[in-house]
């Protein structure tokens, strides 16, 4: 039975009936340029959308997403939902789906979860909030295993500063200062619930929990809180996370933090539609580096 709701019975004359999908998804973005398909590129949507069709033996809906992630950056717990259309009296088990799409896309992407639910639910417009952490190691040597998944700062950056300005964030701000060139929302405001940072030596991670995010705004406020640190706080004029916050303007800010130390944690849902531990947010640990 879909959750939330019965199921969508488009035809039932033919005996076909559409059920949409959910899926919890966690991938490594280093093989990708993004999520969203392009030609002549290897992205997540694209080889998701071929293993879906290859297992089911049959086409799938579009695949509409949480959050479209860019070259590099991972997902933790991605939430995307598709529309399928089978006989109504087909069973579907969608364990054996998500057990045999990961076995196809061994060691990239695998399947956490999959559900059914009601034909109202959209991975990104029915979502209250959602993760990203971003994972950055101090230290003055190159790095080697975690090169395609953390940031490199060196040890003369002053973290005391940056775990101080992290929190400014909160609130509700118009976060232009923090926005992609391309960014094509007509709104800038957005909604921040949670926003520090942890440092266990020699990881630093920033994490942020908001309502909805411009294009690159996490990476953007990473790569500010970088800056900050690495600049002095008694110089005549000196900057905060507030004062390029009320700036509104993203010469202000600092450089784009690079993508590979990003990731999607998780995506929370009102009721009918949470899902279960450890992908909610209640039930969701916070990103420790381990």
């Amino acid at each position: 039975m879909a959750q939330g709701s019965e199921r969508n019975e488009d035809n039932p004359s033919s005996g076909i009936c559409t059920r949409n999908i959910r899926l919890v998804v966690e991938y490594d973005g280093a093989p990708f340029s993004g999520w969203q398909v392009q030609p002549g590129q290897r992205t997540v949507q694209g080889v998701l959308s071929t293993a879906l069709s290859t297992v089911l033996r049959r086409p799938i809906g579009a695949l509409h997403v949480a959050g479209r992630t860019d070259a590099g950056v991972h997902a933790r717990g991605q939430v995307l939902n598709f529309s399928l259309e089978i006989p109504s009296d087909q069973e579907l088990h969608l364990s054996r789906v998500a057990h045999s799409v990961s076995e196809l896309l061994r060691g990239e992407v695998s399947v956490l979860y999959a559900d059914e639910v009601a034909p109202m639910f959209h991975a990104r417009t029915s979502a209250v909030c959602k993760q990203y952490s971003y994972r950055m190691v101090v230290r003055d040597r190159p790095l080697v295993l975690d090169k395609a998944h953390a940031h490199l700062l060196r040890s003369s950056i002053n973290i005391d500063r940056m775990i101080a300005e992290a929190p400014s964030l909160v609130g509700t701000h118009d976060l232009s200062s923090f926005r992609a060139s391309d960014c094509r929302a007509l709104d800038p405001v957005r909604e921040i619930l949670e926003s520090e940072l942890v440092f266990e030596a020699p990881y630093l991670v920033y994490r942020v929990v908001g309502r909805g995010f411009l294009k690159q705004t996490v990476r953007a406020v990473v790569g500010t809180l970088i800056k900050l640190g690495k600049g002095s706080e008694t110089e005549a004029g000196a900057q905060t996370l507030k004062s390029i916050i009320a700036a509104r303007d993203r010469r202000v800010a600092g450089v784009t933090a690079p993508p590979q130390g990003l990731v999607l944690d998780w995506v929370h849902y009102p009721e009918p539609f949470t899902l279960p531990a450890p992908f909610c947010w209640q039930a969701a640990p916070c990103f420790h580096a381990a």
